[in-house]
């Protein structure tokens, strides 16, 4: 005889609820239903469940402005706990029935069509940027086949330190077993599955570093057309981390141009104040208005990686030559005496 496997989904519906206050992991609630219909005799009550646990793979640390890809590995560590006999065999053909019952019913510990959902807390500046991932079954003592990826995007003006995600999971495991038609003779049967739905909160946490951010204060200086003059450009470190050995870059456009367009700032702390230094001319036909420059700091992290800031904006005024300066401006180029 064929066996046929005649497998009844009871499906319950569950309202997932994330709470930050829970802990960082929760055993599975079970969702159960009585079953409202028999087929047979049932031989064996059996406890346990599938239990899984989230780890993140690698380096749980980032840097703010990234869009990065989380990797996630999932463990079933459900145990069977134990059954306990609901009807004796005695014919033979029960005898084997109950013996074919209690080798399947090892199966409540296992995971089956798992799925998972990523979230962060409202007004986070960490992103979930993916959708519930499909993992597929997981049986105990097993892990999933490949990590579960969420890609997430942390804010630019993200505050260094560690923030929490919550990982939500949801899928099927069976919940009993029952055999119909056993025959001992010929060890043939067939076989009745109920099954029901369970769900896990965890909570992960990942970390922003801390990194030197650079904003532009002020700058000084204004510039004639047709000229050159001198421009001081004011940075601030607004960040939590030291920058050493600091280049700051400007990349003019037209109308305005350098040949000058490195300033060495030495290092600094978070907080603190710079100010670079550029020579720059201001083209003839330069129109008056406020031009700007291209900005750009190049500095070493307190482990030595060299990194390149955001391309920061420094105003700079052109004012237009009156017609006096046009025509005796040649003579402020001699002392008076």
């Amino acid at each position: 005889m064929k066996k046929i496997i005649i497998i009844l989904y009871i499906l319950v519906c569950i309202t997932v609820v994330i709470s930050g206050a829970s802990g960082a992991y929760d055993v599975p609630q079970t969702y159960n239903v009585p079953r409202s219909f028999e087929f047979s005799k049932n031989y064996y009550n059996v406890y346990g469940s599938p239990d899984l646990e989230a780890t993140i793979i690698g380096s749980n640390e980032f840097e703010r402005g990234q869009t990065v890809t989380l990797l996630i590995d999932l463990m079933n560590r459900g145990k069977f706990l134990g059954f306990e006999t609901e009807n004796t065999p005695s014919l033979d053909n029960e005898i084997y029935a109950a013996r074919t019952e209690i080798k399947l019913e090892d199966k409540i510990v296992d995971a089956i069509g798992i799925s998972a959902s990523l979230s962060a807390d409202p007004g986070s500046p960490i992103e979930v940027k993916s959708v519930s991932q499909q993992v597929g079954s997981i049986r105990s003592g097993q892990n999933a086949q490949s990590p579960v990826k969420f890609d997430l995007k942390i804010d630019k003006l993200a505050k260094a330190g560690e923030y929490t995600l919550y990982l939500d999971l949801a899928y099927d495991h069976q919940q009993n077993v029952q055999i119909i038609n056993a025959n001992a003779t010929t060890e043939t049967y067939d076989a009745n599955y109920w099954y029901g739905m369970m769900q896990q909160n965890q909570t992960l946490k990942i970390k922003v570093k801390k990194q030197a951010e650079f904003e532009i204060i002020k700058t000084n200086g204004s510039l004639a057309a047709g000229n050159e003059g001198i421009i001081e450009i004011t940075i601030k470190n607004t960040g939590e981390e030291e920058a050493r050995d600091i280049k700051a870059i400007i990349t003019p456009s037209d109308p305005i141009s350098t040949t000058d367009d490195k300033a060495y700032l030495n290092k600094m702390e978070p907080g603190n104040v710079a100010i670079a230094t550029f020579k720059v001319n201001a083209d003839s036909k330069a129109v008056n208005k406020t031009y700007a420059i291209d900005t750009v700091l190049r500095y070493q992290t307190p482990e030595g990686d060299i990194k390149y800031s955001d391309v920061l904006q420094a105003p700079v005024a052109v004012r237009e030559v009156g017609l006096y300066e046009r025509l005796f401006g040649w003579l402020l180029e001699f002392p008076m005496r």
